[in-house]
């Protein structure tokens, strides 16, 4: 069965092994122009460190202005993949047998339908997931090699950067293709699989991230008015602040609002002490920011490989269900 499915899955492996070909020698290239670039403008201390020199540093500048842009695309293709994976061999991998009436030869067969379809399963996601991990892998040896000077300066939480770091491409992956799967064998129709897919996986895939924030625990930082709490600034994800009042409890952001506005109307330029006693006395002498701080991040990426994993298993579960009824 493993040959036969090989021989129905030609083309999507050959696609993917001319991807990680090409993809693979892509980013080789793209980082050796880019070490060159960092080692012609001195820009070596740069990469590993981020100081007032490296911020104002001319060299620095032109080399943000000429690889932010590659990088990103870079980061872009690891997150998109895990879909098209979905579209162009996830849906089609049932529904165009079931389409064209080709699964009733595997039916009559002495082969169980569960080991036909776990056949075609390992064929199709197995290679799939090898060529992912192995084009996630050189993109982020390529970032790496931008340090600071690149994306992940902006923290593990930057969508681009969680999109692409950890399990969480992996787990995407696995979902994606268990959609299509499972929407292909419902509908028999390839066509109405790959949109469902895409729908399906887009609107989850930014739903699901506030699922991962819920569940993580946050931490509080209160500081007092005037003063803007670190966590803002840093690169961890803050999920909600504001003012607390006197009790500790947060305030409404209307009645913060309106505090605020009337406390700017008496404000001037050499009276932000005068600024923050207004505030003060509003009610308003503290502000508070609950976030998860970066160092946390792993524990949400496993979080989100958790859930999508789950989902996935729970789909490809349907999927033998869904086949077992098909005649």
């Amino acid at each position: 069965m493993i040959w036969v499915s090989w021989r129905r899955q030609r083309p999507q492996l050959i696609t993917l092994l001319a991807m990680l070909v090409v993809g693979a020698g892509v980013v080789v290239l793209l980082r050796s122009s880019m070490l060159d670039s960092i080692t012609s403008s001195g820009l070596t201390e740069c990469v590993t460190r981020t100081t007032q020199e490296c911020s104002t540093n001319k060299s620095a500048g032109d080399f943000r202005a000429e690889w932010s842009t590659r990088l990103q695309l870079g980061q872009a293709a690891i997150i998109f993949l895990p879909v098209l994976i979905g579209l162009f061999i996830g849906a089609p991998l049932f529904a165009r047998e079931l389409e064209q009436g080709t699964h009733v030869l595997a039916f009559t067969q002495s082969v169980s339908r569960t080991r036909w379809m776990l056949s075609k399963l390992v064929v199709a996601l197995v290679p799939a997931l090898v060529v992912l991990i192995a084009l996630q892998y050189l993109v982020w040896w390529w970032l790496t090699t931008a340090g600071v000077m690149g994306p992940r300066v902006n923290g593990s939480f930057q969508v681009f950067n969680f999109g692409i770091e950890h399990v969480s491409p992996v787990a995407y992956t696995l979902f994606a293709f268990a959609v299509g799967a499972f929407v292909g064998v419902v509908t028999r129709r390839t066509l109405v699989a790959m949109i469902v897919t895409l729908g399906a996986f887009t609107v989850l895939r930014f739903a699901l991230f506030d699922v991962v924030t819920r569940v993580m625990t946050t931490q509080r930082e209160v500081v007092t008015s005037g003063l803007s709490p670190t966590a803002s600034r840093d690169a961890s994800l803050v999920i909600s602040q504001g003012y607390l009042d006197a009790a500790g409890q947060p305030i409404a952001p209307d009645k913060v609002g309106a505090a605020v506005q009337a406390c700017k109307a008496t404000w001037t330029p050499e009276g932000q002490q005068e600024y923050v006693a207004c505030l003060a006395k509003s009610d308003l002498g503290r502000r508070y920011a609950d976030f998860i701080p970066e160092s946390q991040a792993w524990q949400a990426h496993l979080v989100d490989a958790s859930i999508y994993g789950a989902l996935a298993v729970l789909l490809l579960v349907g999927t033998g269900w869904a086949l077992r009824r098909q005649s």
